[in-house]
């Protein structure tokens, strides 16, 4: 998995503070990456900060550059915009996507395709 800078900073701004540190350690291991992908499904949903939800993003803001993590361990592994990996996102599990810094997420828990969280920070 390639684990970004921006992935640590998006859970530690958007989780509850809570499970932060659970979320964060899943990153330093490769059995803990894969915890961390299968909470993609349903579990991150429950330990999202809700304050920070939004509704849709600009064109523009989906114009930066992102990374997709997504429950069935998938991520990128080139550099493309956020609205490019939006429409390559499986349909099925869940998945993950946020820009580089990890300001912004577009958030799908499994099962919920019309459901999405817009998240920024």
């Amino acid at each position: 998995m390639n684990i970004s800078t921006g992935l640590e900073h998006f859970i530690n701004q958007a989780v509850v503070k809570s499970k932060r540190d659970r979320f964060i350690g899943f990153l330093s291991s490769s059995k803990g990456q894969t915890k961390f992908s299968k909470s993609l499904d349903h579990e991150l949903v429950k330990y999202l900060n809700k304050s920070k939800f939004t509704s849709k993003f600009s064109q523009s803001e989906l114009e930066q550059i992102g990374d997709i993590y997504c429950s069935n361990g998938v991520t990128n592994n080139s550099e493309d915009t956020m609205a490019n990996l939006y429409g390559k996102a499986p349909w099925e599990g869940g998945w993950l996507l946020l820009n580089k810094s990890g300001t912004i997420a577009i958030y799908r828990p499994e099962g919920r395709t019309d459901d999405e969280l817009y998240i920024k920070l």
